[in-house]
């Protein structure tokens, strides 16, 4: 409708606004992105969760695929109400946010609606102070944006300060990572991204694919990737999401499951310039929410 349309124009034509709200404690925003559908992304988000609450953090997914969302199949939940609840029914988020037996929090979101765009810049004024103020409760949020290289995906990662990348080993994937890397370095849209290089058969297939993605970067960014870790795979990855249970519980001692906790172990040590989700710029946090409708 064209009145919809304007109003959604208006949005992200008007000045950023100044979101005023009183955060309580530091809290790690780190958005977990992919260039390429089908690599693991939602499977590494739920577990790199998990393994961060196993190291006494308190954890709240963001499902920031307002499209495809399906954080909750491999937790296991069925939230009784989504993202949308709280934007366009003022459920409070307290009973929006599902728990999770994992110990993990879920922010669970529905298919994107028109909706979106019809929403006054009073209501989601609101909503994203209602959202840092509850936010402020944990040590880490995750969002686990949707796949591509859209301007939902690159809002999101600008409202985190910190990123994650996730690869592996097909060749689509290493081109459509280094496309979205591109356009984080080439428009600044966050500090250094990390990557995970997922399902490889070997650590020295993980390093071929790290050497080739640096290659490029190297060349044309005069950038080098700052690695995470390296998971191979698995063919329980699978069965855990056929159960509907992270891997990390399933199966604990899988090779899978101890490198995720040597990720989540390596970002807990990792020092981090802005820490307090003061620092998150809200203005991409309601662009990415407006642009995944």
């Amino acid at each position: 409708m064209p009145g919809n349309a304007n109003q959604a124009a208006s949005l992200h034509s008007s000045p950023p606004k100044k979101w005023r709200f009183e955060d309580k404690r530091p809290v790690r925003c780190i958005a977990v992105a992919s260039g390429k559908g089908g690599v693991g992304k939602t499977f590494i988000t739920v577990n790199l969760a998990v393994a961060l609450r196993s190291f006494n953090k308190r954890v709240l997914i963001v499902d920031a695929d307002l499209g495809l969302a399906n954080a909750d199949i491999v937790l296991g939940v069925n939230p009784e109400y989504t993202l949308q609840d709280a934007l366009f029914s003022g459920i409070d988020l307290n009973k929006v946010v599902t728990q999770t037996p994992s110990g993990v929090d879920l922010l669970a979101a529905s298919s994107g609606t028109r909706e979106m765009v019809s929403m006054g810049d009073a209501r989601m004024t609101q909503f994203i102070d209602d959202l840092i103020r509850f936010a402020s409760d944990y040590d880490v949020v995750l969002f686990d944006c949707a796949s591509g290289i859209n301007h939902a995906v690159t809002a999101f990662i600008a409202a985190s300060p910190e990123s994650i990348v996730i690869c592996t080993g097909q060749p689509t994937s290493i081109m459509d990572v280094y496309a979205l890397i591109k356009i984080i370095e080439q428009e600044q849209i966050c500090d250094r991204p990390g990557l995970i290089i997922n399902m490889v058969k070997s650590d020295a297939h993980g390093e071929r694919v790290l050497e080739t993605l640096n290659c490029v970067t190297r060349n044309y960014l005069s950038k080098t990737i700052h690695l995470l870790g390296i998971v191979p795979v698995t063919a329980l990855a699978g069965r855990a999401v056929q159960v509907r249970r992270p891997l990390l519980e399933y199966r604990p001692e899988d090779p899978v499951s101890r490198r995720i906790r040597d990720i989540a172990k390596k970002i807990i040590q990792m020092p981090t310039t802005r820490s307090s989700i003061r620092n998150t710029p809200l203005n991409h946090l309601v662009d990415g929410i407006m642009a995944a409708q």
